[in-house]
């Protein structure tokens, strides 16, 4: 699960030109980015607390991310990171296709909802996917793949996600009606995009965020079961 969610900051950032050879604090334009492309792409708010890159070493830190939930959810954030760390190659800046050595995404909170038989988790993966570049052929061939060199902007090679102490808290149905908070496994997702040579950002986003939807998911219904046969 659009973040999670370091692509769109990071393509946002890269996207602007950013080539000082200096550790450069980039709060003020990325803030501006975020509040703006963010609900467009996730479907609901998106804040950036700060955020740094050097282009000389490839190294970047953004802290405190925030997600609210979707619309229909009750207020509050559905995603919460404490801080992601980048390791970028810098030689591939500027040419069209980055690649980032190592994402870690650490202390990523999930505050899981769910209404009508769908989580708030799922329902912002469901806003990201609706934005993807789709082949424009007329009648829809699903089995032919989307070209990514043909799609205007930067594209993504991610070599290795890592979301270290992820959690998630929520609240139990019925009988039990409580509230539940659960430290997950470290999750770790490797060649985002390698195939391809390359993919837009938000294709690469969806596909991390796919992958923290399942283990969210997957975890909430360990808990459901565990506490059920207590």
């Amino acid at each position: 699960m659009k973040k999670i969610f370091a692509l769109m900051l990071l393509a946002g950032l890269l996207s602007l030109g950013i080539s000082s050879y200096t550790t450069v604090s980039i709060n003020p334009i990325l803030k501006k980015t975020v509040h703006y492309f963010g609900p467009k792409i996730m479907g609901s708010s998106v804040q950036l607390e700060d955020a740094k890159l050097s282009t000389l070493s490839g190294y970047g830190t953004l802290r405190n991310l925030y997600i609210a939930n979707p619309p229909s959810f009750p207020r509050g954030n559905c995603l919460q990171i404490g801080r992601v760390d980048l390791d970028i190659d810098p030689s591939t800046i500027g040419t069209g296709v980055v690649t980032i050595n190592t994402l870690t995404i650490r202390g990523l909170d999930v505050a899981y909802r769910e209404q009508k038989n769908v989580s708030n988790v799922a329902a912002i993966v469901k806003t990201l996917r609706q934005k993807l570049p789709e082949k424009r052929t007329y009648p829809p061939n699903p089995s032919e793949e989307i070209d990514y060199k043909k799609i205007i902007g930067n594209r993504y090679i991610i070599k290795d996600i890592v979301v270290t102490t992820p959690s998630v808290s929520g609240f139990l149905p019925k009988p039990q009606r409580a509230n539940y908070s659960v430290i997950m496994d470290d999750m770790h997702f490797s060649n985002i995009g390698t195939h391809e040579h390359g993919i837009p950002f938000l294709v690469a986003l969806e596909q991390i965020l796919s992958q923290i939807e399942s283990h969210v998911e997957y975890e909430v219904m360990k808990t459901h079961v565990l506490y059920k046969d207590e």
